[in-house]
């Protein structure tokens, strides 16, 4: 922007902006005050139910009233403190023309050149590569948006455009420590920011949001830097540097070391989700490194299984063959001993037989006695 007409022209439609902003600014001083004249004729009213309240003896409604009062008591201050910002100090004037045109051109000199967008909506510059603690963030485009000017009292009218993005590992919309979806963190430097352009300081303004994005403040910043380059956790979000984050080839995440294991059998990195518990061992196998039994379709590693089967499958099996075993010789053992009894001499057959001859009877201790008597006496 080189021509001085092109530059009389920017100006011109510069310090018409900033005529707007400042009709603006007394708008939102009408609708900041309207406000705060609504939370006084709340806490009126507030005040005429507890007299009503007090006067009926209605307790549990003085009550009410009384935290309703506190609510506009808290709303009060904000509001005060809202309408001070723009009545404090005087609305600038609007500046000159050529005030305007010289700042376009400090900010020439500054900046090498300076931009303007399509239908001259927005004016811009560029920085030089910015490297913060020794992590490097690239070249900055400062937007100014000269038909959002007038939102500067409710909200952002530029914003900031990194050109060779280097983002935060944890957030692709966050190109520096203090800018977040292209908007700057200004932190101390808002008032200083909305004065310059008030006041159309141009280079000043530019200049200060340079200056903002040149410095570091850890209490303020959307990422630390010294997590900018890790590599968030897949499983739990925690980032961990580069060196202390590990990657699982089965599902090609990166996990923290707390999310993460090592297989028991081949050591292959695993994470906790694709890796599995052996039934048997309870040790961590990775999926190269698991097996199904065949019989009960339990999961183990591959080192507990022989044949396809499991351990307790194994005890099954062997103790059903036992007790299968057991149950076949027990018929064999009873036709043995029947054999043995029956072949063995008489005299050994048992201890309570006796010897008496063929064909004898065996009688009552006494029985015929009588008989042998009678036949003595005759």
């Amino acid at each position: 922007m080189e021509d001085v007409r092109t530059l009389v022209k920017t100006a011109n439609c510069i310090r018409q902006v900033l005529w707007e902003l400042q009709k603006h600014r007394y708008l939102v001083s009408l609708d900041r005050l309207a406000n705060l004249v609504k939370q006084f004729k709340g806490l009126g009213l507030e005040a005429r139910k507890l007299g009503l309240a007090l006067a009926r003896d209605w307790l549990p409604a003085a009550d009410r009233c009384c935290r309703e009062a506190n609510r506009f008591l808290n709303e009060i201050p904000y509001a005060v403190s809202q309408i001070k910002q723009l009545t404090e100090e005087p609305c600038p004037e609007v500046p000159k023309l050529a005030f305007l045109v010289e700042e376009l051109k400090q900010v020439q000199q500054e900046f090498g050149d300076v931009y303007m967008g399509e239908e001259n909506s927005s004016i811009f510059v560029e920085t030089d590569p910015i490297e913060l603690d020794g992590v490097y963030l690239g070249p900055f485009r400062i937007e100014l948006h000269l038909n959002k000017l007038c939102e500067l009292y409710r909200g952002s009218p530029y914003c900031v455009i990194a050109l060779d993005p280097h983002p935060a590992a944890t957030a692709d919309d966050i190109t520096h420590p203090h800018v977040s979806d292209e908007r700057l963190c200004e932190g101390d430097g808002t008032g200083a920011v909305r004065a310059a352009l008030e006041q159309g300081r141009l280079c000043d303004f530019f200049c200060i949001v340079r200056s903002i994005l040149g410095t570091y403040n850890a209490d303020s910043a959307h990422v630390p830097l010294d997590e900018w380059d890790g590599t968030p956790c897949y499983s739990c979000g925690y980032v961990a540097s580069r060196e202390d984050s590990y990657y699982c080839t089965f599902c090609e995440r990166d996990y923290c070391e707390a999310c993460s294991t090592c297989c028991c059998l081949c050591s292959e990195t695993v994470c906790d989700g694709c890796a599995t518990r052996c039934k048997s061992c309870e040790e961590l196998v990775c999926p190269n490194c698991v097996r199904t039994c065949a019989e009960c379709e339990s999961v183990l590693c591959s080192s507990c299984l022989e044949e396809d089967v499991c351990p307790d499958c194994r005890q099954e099996e062997s103790n059903y063959e036992t007790e299968e075993t057991k149950a076949e010789r027990e018929p064999e053992h009873d036709t043995d001993a029947t054999a043995i009894g029956e072949n063995r001499p008489a005299n050994l057959a048992g201890t309570h037989q006796c010897a008496f001859p063929a064909g004898s009877e065996v009688q009552p201790d006494g029985v015929g006695q009588a008989a042998v008597l009678q036949g003595q006496d005759g």
